[in-house]
């Protein structure tokens, strides 16, 4: 039975695994089940983007960028997936050779700027201009969540307000892979303004 199956190709070998499995033990339980990122996974971790944002805004208004820079790093490290490799990153106001990046250092700059490598205002410092105010609210709203086992998309558009009522409304895209102790790190952020006719 296992060579017809690898006759049949991966597609139809996934569809067939509840067949294969049906003589399992009751008690028994797929791995897969366990690594699997559920919807309620993903909308947790969109919203902790959401509270890691306005966390650094607030921090920067209070502290500047000696303040808020080592509070973007310890996001950086805490959400994002670095320590598998690069990450697909491409900033809200990215631009030209600086579009797309891949380091940490790159990230960095794109939450709070200071980077002489980088042309960044700082995304998450609040609204760009002289007359920066920080964001106070941050709301996701998720369009699509595809799930599959240990990764996970999710595209949608993020809101964001600032505290002179400055709203703004950013296209986003995450990708999402589960570590070893079962944290979610987002592998890829694409970040965009909408496009305007």
């Amino acid at each position: 039975m296992v060579q017809s199956i690898l006759r049949l190709g991966l597609a139809s070998a996934v569809a067939l695994t509840p067949l294969l499995t049906c003589g399992t033990a009751a008690d028994a339980k797929p791995s897969v089940m366990v690594e699997t990122i559920s919807v309620g996974d993903v909308k947790a971790a969109q919203d902790a983007w959401c509270d890691a944002l306005t966390t650094i805004s607030a921090t920067h208004a209070e502290g500047g960028l000696a303040k808020s820079k080592p509070l973007a790093g310890n996001v950086i490290d805490a959400a994002y997936g670095y320590q598998f490799g690069p990450v697909a990153f491409k900033p809200t106001w990215g631009k030209g050779d600086e579009t797309f990046r891949d380091t940490r250092r790159g990230a960095l700059s794109y939450f709070v700027g200071g980077d002489p490598a980088f042309d960044d205002p700082g995304f998450a410092i609040g609204t760009p201009g002289a007359q920066r105010s920080p964001w106070v609210k941050c709301e996701p709203e998720i369009v699509v969540i595809q799930s599959f086992g240990n990764t996970a998309n999710a595209m949608g558009w993020v809101h964001v307000e600032a505290a002179d009522g400055t709203t703004s409304k950013v296209d986003k895209t995450f990708g999402y892979v589960r570590d070893d102790k079962g944290v979610l790190r987002i592998v890829v952020h694409h970040s965009s303004v909408p496009f305007a006719w």
